[in-house]
């Protein structure tokens, strides 16, 4: 178990913040890798067995943080956030660490009943939905670890911090359609905020999507921070019409 040392992966007091080092995280593809050898990302076992309860993945994740050395014992966020995410805001390296709520592990959409419908996610799916927005908007969010007291964790991701206010609709919307090439959808099935917006691409749709999720810079820049992005097969690309 990783302590909060000034020797072992974090910023010395003497430096100001006393968080993780940048250089100690893990992109989320290797994260997910070494993950995914333990926890399938749906939940569910081998063969014919059950789904695990929640908060039984919840502690195998966090094992296999601990064999990694990646939990920061009693580390919290210094910022009170939305539904998802609470913030501590890293001024040494110019980053943002987003700590998911205690014991709980952000939304995923799922399709569960023929339609879209926002879910509890799983440690795993919320590392793969996280990484599906780096791919999509070209972001660099990372895998820090599991920080929060034992038995009310929280997953650690770093985000670049960047400077600007909401961004306005109508910019939101000609990025997504005329630089990313989606579409945008009628309504957003209920998924997020009641004021955002939902897009489809091909095999891939986002959600969520809002002013105070899109950062929007002096200059012009868009720079989404927050989606709720889902794969999607052929079927349920269909149920999204």
């Amino acid at each position: 178990m990783v302590r909060l040392l000034p020797d072992e992966g974090i910023h010395s007091k003497s430096q100001g913040e006393g968080l993780p080092r940048p250089d100690c995280d893990r992109t989320l593809e290797s994260a997910i890798g070494e993950f995914r050898g333990f926890l399938p990302a749906d939940g569910t076992g081998d063969g014919d067995e059950d789904s695990k309860d929640y908060s039984e993945y919840f502690r195998e994740f966090e094992s296999q943080a601990q064999r990694i050395g990646a939990v920061f014992d009693g580390l919290e966020p210094t910022h009170l956030g939305g539904r998802e995410h609470d913030l501590t805001y890293d001024d040494l390296t110019g980053t943002v660490l987003k700590f998911t709520k205690p014991s709980a592990a952000a939304y995923v959409v799922n399709f569960d009943f023929d339609r879209p419908s926002l879910s509890t996610g799983l440690p795993l799916q919320y590392l793969e939905r996280q990484a599906l927005h780096n791919e999509i908007f070209a972001d660099s969010i990372t895998f820090v670890g599991i920080g929060g007291e034992r038995h009310r964790r929280r997953i650690i991701t770093r985000q670049k911090r960047v400077d600007g206010g909401p961004a306005r609709w109508e910019p939101i919307v000609r990025l997504m359609v005329e630089n990313l090439g989606f579409t945008k959808l009628r309504h957003n099935h209920g998924i997020g905020y009641e004021d955002s917006y939902a897009f489809v691409r091909e095999d891939v749709a986002v959600f969520d999507l809002r002013p105070a999720n899109v950062i929007e810079t002096e200059s012009g820049l868009l720079v989404p921070i927050d989606s709720i992005p889902v794969r999607l097969t052929e079927e349920t690309r269909r149920m999204l019409r």
